[in-house]
């Protein structure tokens, strides 16, 4: 699947409707691609979220409006899905630095360069293609068989990423109530995705695996994997550059600079990372860990 080009593919159907009511889910449909991939891809290849994207263009097309018409500001603000003046004028404000009525009397020299242009995916692709980064990644594809697993389940969003070493601690902190484990690795398996919206809710399972799960702990949850096409990607080095940042930028790296040029598609039964004993902590240079999304 080239997503690239499911990408252009988006941003053509968003251009086309700038001056309607956009329906962000009929823009993505256009990729083909689930909407709890295609939100990563889109923020790790663009660098922001589709909304903010779609805000930026329809702002920038609504100044390029003001001064090519006579509309008042209320009649832009309606013609660019604004359903306000006041929240067209706050956006406009803080994206230009002028409400749009001072705007358009100053006509400031550089608010070109702040303006957001159509992405040209060609250009990301170069660009993704340059990068010389420093970490190693290998990736194989292969199936999952028998995998049986036993933690502790929790619904969660990508906005509470910051929380996954809290969860784990508390995973170990009672792990030990967790009979017949094969080993001291460590899953993390996020499962049952509901695509609403960019931050959409799935559960997470912080689990080992076990040879039988005859014995559940109170409180915890299992879950059995078998025969489940996945590509794993292993990653050998830093997860993280700087202790305020979280997995969620593993996931950056992996989404902007190795699944865009895949050739497999990539389903919503889950994602699941491994933590095994060549794991040595997020911010050690020799640490290596395993993340498996699940592929058609």
């Amino acid at each position: 699947m080239d997503y690239f080009l499911n990408i252009q593919r988006c941003v053509d159907y968003i251009e086309i409707h700038l001056d309607q009511d956009l329906d962000v889910n009929e823009a993505i449909n256009k990729t083909h691609m689930s909407k709890f991939h295609f939100y990563r891809l889109f923020k790790a290849v663009v660098g922001v979220t589709i909304h903010e994207y779609i805000k930026r263009r329809k702002l920038s097309e609504a100044a390029e409006h003001l001064f090519r018409t006579n509309d008042d500001v209320l009649t832009t603000a309606v013609t660019y899905g604004f359903h306000s003046q006041e929240v067209f004028t706050r956006n406009f404000k803080k994206y230009f630095g002028y409400p749009p009525a001072q705007f358009r009397k100053l006509k400031p020299e550089n608010w070109q360069l702040l303006a957001t242009k159509k992405i040209r995916v060609d250009a990301l692709r170069l660009d993704t293609k340059a990068y010389n980064g420093k970490v190693i990644i290998l990736e194989h594809v292969d199936y999952i068989r028998n995998l049986t697993l036993v933690g502790i389940e929790r619904v969660t969003t990508n906005d509470e990423g910051s929380t996954v070493t809290e969860a784990m601690l508390h995973f170990l902190n009672i792990a030990e109530e967790i009979t017949n484990r094969v080993n001291q690795t460590i899953y993390r398996l996020c499962y049952d995705i509901h695509e609403l919206d960019e931050n959409e809710t799935y559960k997470e399972l912080i689990a080992y695996e076990v040879r039988d799960a005859s014995h559940v702990p109170d409180g915890m949850k299992i879950k059995h994997i078998d025969g489940v096409k996945v590509a794993t990607y292993t990653h050998h080095g830093f997860l993280f550059n700087e202790e305020e940042k979280k997995i969620i930028d593993t996931y950056q790296f992996l989404y902007r600079y190795r699944i865009p040029f895949a050739e497999y598609d990539l389903t919503n039964d889950f994602i699941l990372e491994k933590y095994g004993t060549e794991f040595k902590g997020p911010f050690h240079q020799d640490s290596v860990m395993h993340i498996s999304f699940s592929i058609k």
